[in-house]
């Protein structure tokens, strides 16, 4: 059986990973709650971490992102934890993604995952829309503008 982490234990690990500058941090994720808008859904953070093994082992740990000691789906969670028991790093990817988003239905998403480069540069839908909502532009930013894009992502969704 797997241990559930308590709800104090995961906001403090969210906070910390919240709180991290992402030009210093390498790998990341949006997620967001996947619930009715009436009951909190919607409403996303970016988390970073300083390797992609680090946003694993953090995934692993917390696999429903969203629980909270009242309203834990037990089944939802052994499922998940079960899943994210056979994710590695180098096998974490968009289908590993795609599998733990269908898992956690209803209750949370990631949207994104990836490294700040991917953010700054890249060409998916999700990265050209953060560098529009930041500089009402989609074009790849200046390196100039990268601390305060990084400023952005930190705060987005707080």
């Amino acid at each position: 059986m797997h241990a559930v982490p308590n709800h104090a234990e995961l906001e403090q690990a969210f906070e910390k990973s919240f709180e991290k500058d992402p030009t210093s941090y390498s790998w990341g994720f949006f997620a967001y709650d996947d619930a009715p808008g009436g009951v909190g859904g919607g409403s996303g953070n970016f988390s970073w971490f300083d390797s992609k093994q680090e946003l694993v082992s953090f995934l692993a740990k917390f696999p429903l992102l969203a629980h909270s000691a009242d309203t834990l789906d037990s089944e939802r969670f052994v499922k998940a934890k079960n899943f994210l028991s056979s994710v590695r790093s180098d096998n974490f990817d968009q289908k590993a993604v795609d599998e733990l988003n269908k898992i956690n239905s209803g209750v949370e998403q990631i949207q994104w995952y990836g490294q700040l480069d991917d953010l700054l540069s890249g060409e998916t839908e999700f990265a050209k829309g953060m560098r529009k909502f930041f500089s009402e532009s989609s074009e790849k930013l200046a390196k100039s503008r990268i601390p305060e894009f990084a400023e952005f992502l930190r705060n987005w969704g707080h």
